[in-house]
Protein backbone atom coordinates (compact mmCIF):
# COMPACT_ATOMS: atom_id res chain seq x y z
CA UNK A 1 0.00 0.00 0.00
CA UNK A 2 1.35 3.38 -0.97
CA UNK A 3 2.19 5.84 1.75
CA UNK A 4 0.61 9.29 1.84
CA UNK A 5 2.47 12.17 0.22
CA UNK A 6 2.00 15.90 0.42
CA UNK A 7 -0.29 15.72 -2.61
CA UNK A 8 -2.25 12.67 -1.49
CA UNK A 9 -5.95 12.90 -0.54
CA UNK A 10 -5.16 12.37 3.14
CA UNK A 11 -3.10 15.57 3.40
CA UNK A 12 -5.00 18.33 1.68
CA UNK A 13 -8.40 19.79 0.91
CA UNK A 14 -9.45 19.62 -2.71
CA UNK A 15 -11.25 22.23 -4.77
CA UNK A 16 -12.70 19.51 -6.94
CA UNK A 17 -13.92 16.20 -5.60
CA UNK A 18 -16.93 14.10 -6.38
CA UNK A 19 -18.35 10.74 -7.34
CA UNK A 20 -20.30 9.25 -10.22
CA UNK A 21 -22.35 6.08 -9.89
CA UNK A 22 -23.82 3.65 -12.42
CA UNK A 23 -26.18 0.83 -11.41
CA UNK A 24 -25.77 -2.68 -12.80
CA UNK A 25 -28.98 -4.49 -11.79
CA UNK A 26 -28.11 -7.61 -13.79
CA UNK A 27 -24.80 -8.41 -12.06
CA UNK A 28 -23.74 -9.15 -8.52
CA UNK A 29 -20.86 -7.19 -7.06
CA UNK A 30 -18.64 -10.27 -7.32
CA UNK A 31 -19.53 -10.79 -10.98
CA UNK A 32 -18.81 -7.18 -11.87
CA UNK A 33 -15.59 -7.05 -9.86
CA UNK A 34 -14.31 -10.21 -11.56
CA UNK A 35 -14.55 -8.35 -14.87
CA UNK A 36 -13.38 -4.89 -13.79
CA UNK A 37 -10.71 -5.64 -11.19
CA UNK A 38 -7.82 -5.84 -13.65
CA UNK A 39 -6.01 -2.48 -13.57
CA UNK A 40 -4.54 -3.24 -16.99
CA UNK A 41 -7.82 -4.15 -18.72
CA UNK A 42 -9.49 -0.74 -18.68
CA UNK A 43 -9.81 -0.74 -22.49
CA UNK A 44 -11.98 -3.84 -22.44
CA UNK A 45 -14.74 -2.09 -20.56
CA UNK A 46 -14.47 1.68 -21.01
CA UNK A 47 -15.96 2.67 -24.39
CA UNK A 48 -13.60 5.64 -24.87
CA UNK A 49 -10.34 3.81 -24.05
CA UNK A 50 -8.68 2.11 -27.00
CA UNK A 51 -5.54 0.80 -25.31
CA UNK A 52 -4.34 0.06 -21.79
CA UNK A 53 -1.02 -1.61 -21.08
CA UNK A 54 1.69 -1.91 -18.46
CA UNK A 55 4.27 0.88 -18.66
CA UNK A 56 6.41 -0.06 -15.66
CA UNK A 57 6.42 -2.05 -12.44
CA UNK A 58 4.90 -5.38 -11.47
CA UNK A 59 1.56 -5.98 -13.17
CA UNK A 60 -1.44 -5.13 -10.97
CA UNK A 61 0.71 -4.47 -7.88
CA UNK A 62 0.68 -1.07 -6.12
CA UNK A 63 3.32 1.09 -7.76
CA UNK A 64 2.80 -0.25 -11.26
CA UNK A 65 2.08 2.30 -14.00
CA UNK A 66 -0.35 1.81 -16.84
CA UNK A 67 -0.55 3.71 -20.12
CA UNK A 68 -4.06 4.48 -21.34
CA UNK A 69 -4.92 5.86 -24.76
CA UNK A 70 -8.33 7.08 -25.83
CA UNK A 71 -10.29 6.42 -28.97
CA UNK A 72 -10.06 8.92 -31.81
CA UNK A 73 -13.24 10.52 -33.12
CA UNK A 74 -12.91 11.22 -36.87
CA UNK A 75 -13.18 14.86 -37.81
CA UNK A 76 -16.21 15.98 -39.78
CA UNK A 77 -15.79 16.79 -43.46
CA UNK A 78 -15.07 20.45 -44.14
CA UNK A 79 -15.50 22.55 -47.26
CA UNK A 80 -15.13 20.45 -50.37
CA UNK A 81 -16.00 17.27 -48.49
CA UNK A 82 -12.46 16.69 -47.25
CA UNK A 83 -12.12 15.75 -43.61
CA UNK A 84 -9.44 17.36 -41.51
CA UNK A 85 -6.79 15.12 -39.97
CA UNK A 86 -8.09 13.51 -36.75
CA UNK A 87 -6.87 15.02 -33.49
CA UNK A 88 -4.27 13.07 -31.51
CA UNK A 89 -5.78 10.63 -29.00
CA UNK A 90 -5.98 11.45 -25.31
CA UNK A 91 -3.38 9.61 -23.25
CA UNK A 92 -2.20 9.32 -19.67
CA UNK A 93 0.12 7.38 -17.41
CA UNK A 94 -1.56 6.28 -14.18
CA UNK A 95 0.01 4.76 -11.06
CA UNK A 96 -1.80 2.15 -8.98
CA UNK A 97 -1.65 3.25 -5.33
CA UNK A 98 -3.86 0.77 -3.51
CA UNK A 99 -5.65 -2.45 -4.44
CA UNK A 100 -8.13 -4.30 -2.21
CA UNK A 101 -9.86 -7.30 -3.78
CA UNK A 102 -11.82 -8.13 -0.63
CA UNK A 103 -13.38 -4.65 -0.54
CA UNK A 104 -13.53 -4.48 -4.34
CA UNK A 105 -11.69 -1.24 -5.05
CA UNK A 106 -8.46 0.20 -6.34
CA UNK A 107 -7.06 3.72 -6.10
CA UNK A 108 -4.74 5.36 -8.58
CA UNK A 109 -3.09 8.66 -9.49
CA UNK A 110 -2.92 10.21 -12.94
CA UNK A 111 0.60 11.31 -13.85
CA UNK A 112 1.73 12.85 -17.13
CA UNK A 113 -1.05 13.28 -19.69
CA UNK A 114 -2.16 15.44 -22.62
CA UNK A 115 -5.65 16.27 -21.27
CA UNK A 116 -4.77 19.20 -19.04
CA UNK A 117 -4.92 17.36 -15.71
CA UNK A 118 -2.57 18.31 -12.91
CA UNK A 119 -2.88 16.39 -9.66
CA UNK A 120 -5.65 13.82 -10.01
CA UNK A 121 -6.54 10.92 -7.70
CA UNK A 122 -9.35 8.47 -8.35
CA UNK A 123 -10.88 5.43 -6.70
CA UNK A 124 -12.81 2.83 -8.64
CA UNK A 125 -15.02 0.48 -6.66
CA UNK A 126 -17.81 -2.05 -7.09
CA UNK A 127 -20.41 -2.17 -4.30
CA UNK A 128 -23.57 -4.21 -3.72
CA UNK A 129 -26.72 -2.31 -4.64
CA UNK A 130 -28.91 -0.95 -1.89
CA UNK A 131 -31.81 -3.02 -3.23
CA UNK A 132 -32.29 -6.80 -3.19
CA UNK A 133 -30.07 -7.51 -6.20
CA UNK A 134 -27.45 -6.11 -8.51
CA UNK A 135 -24.52 -3.82 -7.82
CA UNK A 136 -23.27 -0.36 -8.66
CA UNK A 137 -20.03 0.99 -10.07
CA UNK A 138 -18.53 4.02 -8.34
CA UNK A 139 -15.84 6.35 -9.60
CA UNK A 140 -14.62 8.87 -7.02
CA UNK A 141 -12.18 11.66 -7.81
CA UNK A 142 -10.12 14.33 -6.07
CA UNK A 143 -8.15 16.78 -8.16
CA UNK A 144 -7.03 20.28 -8.94
CA UNK A 145 -9.27 22.29 -11.28
CA UNK A 146 -8.65 21.37 -14.90
CA UNK A 147 -7.66 24.38 -16.98
CA UNK A 148 -10.29 25.25 -19.55
CA UNK A 149 -12.77 22.64 -18.30
CA UNK A 150 -15.65 23.26 -15.88
CA UNK A 151 -16.14 20.71 -13.13
CA UNK A 152 -19.54 19.80 -14.56
CA UNK A 153 -17.90 18.77 -17.83
CA UNK A 154 -15.46 16.50 -15.99
CA UNK A 155 -18.30 14.89 -14.03
CA UNK A 156 -20.31 14.37 -17.22
CA UNK A 157 -17.29 12.79 -18.91
CA UNK A 158 -16.71 10.39 -16.02
CA UNK A 159 -20.41 9.57 -15.83
CA UNK A 160 -20.63 8.77 -19.54
CA UNK A 161 -17.60 6.49 -19.29
CA UNK A 162 -18.94 4.70 -16.23
CA UNK A 163 -22.37 4.25 -17.83
CA UNK A 164 -20.65 2.69 -20.83
CA UNK A 165 -18.75 0.32 -18.57
CA UNK A 166 -21.96 -0.66 -16.77
CA UNK A 167 -23.60 -1.41 -20.12
CA UNK A 168 -20.70 -3.60 -21.24
CA UNK A 169 -20.67 -5.48 -17.94
CA UNK A 170 -24.42 -6.08 -18.23
CA UNK A 171 -24.08 -7.37 -21.79
CA UNK A 172 -21.22 -9.69 -20.81
CA UNK A 173 -22.97 -11.13 -17.75
CA UNK A 174 -26.25 -11.66 -19.57
CA UNK A 175 -24.50 -13.36 -22.49
CA UNK A 176 -22.55 -15.60 -20.12
CA UNK A 177 -25.69 -16.63 -18.28
CA UNK A 178 -27.50 -17.32 -21.54
CA UNK A 179 -24.62 -19.51 -22.67
CA UNK A 180 -24.70 -21.49 -19.43
CA UNK A 181 -28.48 -21.85 -19.58
CA UNK A 182 -28.31 -23.07 -23.16
CA UNK A 183 -25.53 -25.58 -22.57
CA UNK A 184 -27.76 -28.42 -21.24
CA UNK A 185 -30.19 -27.94 -24.13
CA UNK A 186 -27.35 -27.99 -26.64
CA UNK A 187 -25.90 -31.13 -25.05
CA UNK A 188 -29.30 -32.82 -25.09
CA UNK A 189 -29.81 -31.92 -28.75
CA UNK A 190 -26.38 -33.30 -29.64
CA UNK A 191 -27.10 -36.53 -27.74
CA UNK A 192 -30.44 -36.90 -29.51
CA UNK A 193 -28.77 -36.42 -32.89
CA UNK A 194 -26.08 -39.00 -32.04
CA UNK A 195 -28.69 -41.54 -30.92
CA UNK A 196 -30.66 -41.00 -34.11
CA UNK A 197 -27.54 -41.52 -36.18
CA UNK A 198 -26.69 -44.75 -34.36
CA UNK A 199 -30.22 -46.09 -34.79
CA UNK A 200 -30.06 -45.53 -38.54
Amino acid sequence: MATATESSPARRAWEWEGKVVSPVPAATADEAWALLSDFLAFHRWHPRVAACRLASGTPRAPGCVRYCEGTVIPAAAGDGGVAAPPPPPDWAHETLLEYDAERRFFRYEMNDNNMGFGIFFATFRVAPAAGPSGCELRWEFQCEPVRGTPKEALVARLQAGLDGMAERVTDHVMAARAAVAGAPEAAAAELKLDNYSIAV
